[in-house]
Parts: C-alpha cells; sequence; structure tokens
C-alpha cells in the first residue's frame, strides 16, 4: 500500500509521527552531521528538514519523496525521514518555491546548528571549541 500523497510540504504537519508519507519538494540545501545525511527542502507552501540516509539528490533539483517516516518534535515542528522502503524520484520539473534565499539561509543555519548540537551530544562529532581556544593553545 502506497503511502498517502501530501498535497504540499505544510500538510506535513498535520501528520502523526512515524505515519508514512509521500510529497514533493526541491532541495534547496545539504549538509552532513557526523554521518547523518540531511537536506532542506521546500515548496510555495513550507520548508522542512528530510534526513536522507543513503539517497542521492542534489540541490537546486526537484524530486517527489515516497514512504518518508514523519517526525514530529516538541512545540510541533515536523520533519521527515528516510530508510530502506523510502524511494525519491527525480522530477522532470521544478516545484515552485516562493521564499526569498535569506529565509531559506536562515532556516538552513538553524537546522543545520541544531543537528551540530545533536551530534555533539550523541558523540557523533567533537566538542564544540571557540576559535580562541584553538589560539591560546596553539593550534
Amino acid at each position: 500500500m502506497s503511502a498517502p500523497a501530501l498535497e504540499n510540504l505544510r500538510a506535513l504537519k498535520d501528520c502523526s509521527a512515524g505515519q508514512r508519507v509521500s510529497f514533493q519538494a526541491r532541495v534547496l540545501r545539504l549538509w552532513d552531521v557526523g554521518g547523518l545525511r540531511m537536506c532542506l527542502v521546500g515548496d510555495d507552501s513550507a520548508l522542512t528538514r528530510v534526513e536522507i540516509g543513503e539517497a542521492r539528490v542534489q540541490e537546486a533539483k526537484s524530486y517527489e519523496f515516497h514512504d518518508a517516516i514523519v517526525r514530529e518534535y516538541p512545540g510541533g515542528w515536523h520533519s521527515a525521514t528516510l530508510d530502506a522502503e523510502s524511494r525519491v524520484v527525480p522530477l522532470d520539473y521544478e516545484v515552485e518555491i516562493l521564499r526569498d534565499q535569506d529565509y531559506i539561509e536562515r532556516t538552513f543555519k538553524i537546522l543545520s546548528g541544531v543537528q551540530r548540537k545533536k551530534g555533539r551530544a550523541a558523540g557523533r562529532l567533537s566538542p564544540w571549541r571557540h576559535p580562541s581556544a584553538k589560539e591560546r593553545n596553539g593550534e
């Protein structure tokens, strides 16, 4: 049975944690934190983070994400995660984005910063040190 197709990314907020969904979005940014590969995706309704695992995607390209798992966080924020049952299919057209580049960049910085903090807490990244601490230690 195929996962329900969302009308847009904003509809992800109405989904329950653990639910499988499909949606279309454009990849806006890619990053890796301690072995976790992620991307910021968007459409004309919202932006969200997708943990992509081994899936291969490119920035500025549009895809259909099939059977992604919904994740829900305190405060009502949602994201999606791809697993072995998920598929990513390139689209032959571009998904529209109505957000400006400044908003996209601020969202990316927030989400990637949160993931770095979680990576440090889980031991996947070394503890953060202020750049001046490296200078004092002669590094």
